[in-house]
């Protein structure tokens, strides 16, 4: 077992806002996979404990993928500029942008797109039990991600069986793209938001929620703000009986909250499906 400090950190609200799909809560402990490995993790006030069968997933790449390495501290008091994302901030205070793997958030959020969290978490369960390498971890069994040149072979048929549906002829596109070097993910990194934006846009499958949903989760772009149904909801909050175009709202959300308009899109987010039942669609 081992103890990193976790100051300013909430695990159950970084995990609960969702951002990532695969994280399962089974005694106290928190089972996920950290690209390839898989890792148990409980936060104890400040220290985060974690276990991985996987002697090379250091602190240091647990830090990072809880982005514990951001000064949380500096980007809320930029982005608190209003009575509703002050509110959101007080009751979920430690809510971190995850920095997750791109491929696996591009395949992610195409399978979440016009879903419920719950199919969400299926469709994804069934991709990795189907096409995933097994991993073991005190008795807890889960599949890693599939790689895409896998998914890029596997038949159309195939992952509508696994319940994708309209999905599956998108994910099996962008899976190619992506293990043809046509979308290169390491060179998105190094590329600004609307760059990056542009590029994820020209995925099949892949509009302006996901679009933006990737460039966050997957990509670090702060800026991105992704809109859902929950989002409008909330924006309701600045625009009262004005006309809410998505644009408009994009346009308004970065000019208000600034370079790090993603994080209060989580808090928004978090804070609005927290207080209503979760089976809108995501």
């Amino acid at each position: 077992m081992i103890e990193i400090p976790a100051h300013d950190f909430s695990l159950a609200a970084t995990l609960g806002s969702g951002q990532t799909f695969r994280w399962k809560l089974l005694d106290g402990w928190y089972y996920g996979l950290i690209g390839g490995s898989l890792v148990k993790v409980q936060q104890n006030g400040g220290r985060l404990a974690y276990e991985s069968s996987d002697t090379s997933l250091t602190p240091d790449r647990v830090r990072r993928y809880f982005a514990l390495d951001l000064g949380l501290g500096d980007i809320l008091r930029q982005i608190d500029v209003d009575m509703q994302i002050h509110r959101a901030i007080a009751r979920h205070r430690g809510l971190r942008v995850l920095r997750q793997d791109p491929w696996e958030t591009l395949a992610s959020f195409i399978c979440a797109s016009f879903n419920n969290i719950k199919r969400i978490e299926g469709m994804i369960e069934g991709v990795c039990s189907a096409f995933g390498d097994p991993v073991a971890l005190n008795g807890f069994r889960a599949f890693g991600f599939p790689r895409p040149e896998v998914m890029a072979g596997v038949s159309e048929r195939h992952l509508r069986s696994l319940g994708l549906g309209y999905r599956a002829p998108y994910l099996k596109a962008t899976a190619k793209l992506v293990a043809d070097g046509g979308l290169p993910v390491e060179h998105l990194r190094r590329l600004d938001y609307g760059a990056t934006k542009g590029a994820l846009l020209g995925c099949d499958g892949v509009g302006d929620k996901v679009a933006d949903c990737v460039a966050l989760f997957g990509f670090e772009k702060y800026e991105a703000f992704p809109i859902d149904v929950w989002i409008e909801r909330a924006m309701r909050y600045y625009f009262r009986h004005k006309n809410m175009t998505r644009q408009r709202l994009h346009d308004y959300a970065r000019q208000h909250f600034g370079p790090y308009a993603g994080y209060a899109q989580q808090y928004l987010y978090h804070d609005i499906r927290s207080a209503h039942a979760s089976s809108m669609p995501c």
